[in-house]
């Protein structure tokens, strides 16, 4: 009788196992997989992708969002979760144009969040698209759309944006003596580090993410370990023997702001605001700003006139520019013959006050 019971017991065990390991399967494994979406205009190829990653230990399912060819990005952690949701979606381009949504229900729930955790968005999912109706994580043009599974990135429309995605750095370090002392560990799982030799390898974190282990790829340089401090500096060890104590970068914060409006291409009559921001750290980002999603226009570095307080700017397309006027009164002339998708730009933005 209690071989009987304990067959019995094993063969519940054994169904039980196998249910859990098909659901489990059931759940799309997005490591290394891209989902995108693009168009043509004119002799340009818009392009809005979400590219998964493999899991990094200690920091999760990584994800990027190129938006707008990657003037608009988004990266941070994600899971797909066995939970039905409805979307909203244009299937295609001229589903897009013609304002045509097809509404329906996916298995799957895909859910975003930064690196600190915080969720950014959701949306429906299955193994064939993404249906990005998400309010956040969306770009001029790209919003309400499927993103469709790429089962050819490298020979795909696509492959030259792929091949160009930034490698945003999840955590920057430097060594306050020496500020060509840096460790840069980024999105994709690959490290840059420049504390005593020049080293390029992939990193892991214990769970709490106060050790990261950096691994070279090539075996004749060295490796390391960087634990972080209770004061919040980090300690570099590497399997040389180097020890370099290293300080998070701080972020750059806005010193001075000028603001104005640029016409949304493909929407008459629609207006993005237009601003240029100067960094603490001497440079320059001029975008706009459609409804939280950003798209870069210009960039540079800049300095102060202090005869007549004017800021003169360094800017890669524009050349250089200097402001007019003074104070509350100051204003920018931006003009540039053609920036993507814009065309030709000549507005005016004024100094922020507040």
């Amino acid at each position: 009788m209690l071989k009987k019971i304990a067959a019995l017991l094993f063969s519940l065990a054994l169904c039980l196992s196998l249910v859990s390991f098909a659901v489990a399967e059931d759940v799309p494994n997005l490591a290394n997989t891209y989902y995108s979406y693009g168009y043509d205009v004119g002799t340009m190829f818009m392009n809005y992708y979400i590219h998964f990653y493999d899991e990094i230990p200690g920091l999760g399912k990584v994800f990027h969002a190129g938006m707008c060819m990657d003037q608009i990005c988004f990266d941070g952690t994600y899971e797909v979760i066995g939970e039905e949701r409805a979307y909203k979606v244009a299937m295609d381009r001229p589903a897009s144009e013609a304002g045509t949504l097809t509404e329906g229900t996916a298995p799957f729930t895909v859910v975003f969040y930064d690196f600190e955790g915080n969720e950014l968005d959701r949306c429906a999912m299955d193994a064939e698209h993404i249906y990005n109706d998400m309010a956040a994580i969306t770009g001029v043009g790209g919003g309400n759309c499927a993103l469709n599974l790429d089962t050819d990135p490298e020979n795909s429309k696509f492959a030259a944006q792929y091949a160009s995605e930034p490698a945003v750095a999840f955590l920057s370090l430097i060594n306050p003596d020496d500020d060509t002392a840096t460790l840069d560990l980024k999105v994709n799982g690959k490290y840059d580090d420049l504390v005593v030799l020049f080293v390029e390898g992939t990193y892991a974190m214990n769970e709490d993410q106060t050790v990261i282990t950096l691994t070279p790829d090539s075996e004749d340089d060295p490796g390391a370990t960087v634990t972080k401090n209770e004061d919040g500096t980090y300690t570099y060890v590497s399997t040389d023997g180097d020890e370099v104590t290293l300080a998070e970068v701080k972020p750059i914060e806005v010193a001075y702001a000028l603001k104005g409006q640029i016409p949304v291409p493909g929407m008459d009559g629609v207006n993005a605001d237009f601003i240029c921001n100067l960094y603490s750290d001497s440079t320059v980002r001029l975008y706009a700003d459609f409804m939280g999603n950003q798209m870069d226009v210009d960039k540079g570095t800049y300095e102060i006139d202090m005869a007549t307080y004017s800021f003169i700017l360094h800017l890669e397309n524009a050349g250089d520019l200097t402001t007019e006027g003074y104070a509350a009164d100051m204003v920018l002339n931006y003009k540039v013959a053609e920036v993507a998708p814009f065309g030709a730009i000549e507005q005016t933005l004024k100094f922020v006050t507040e």
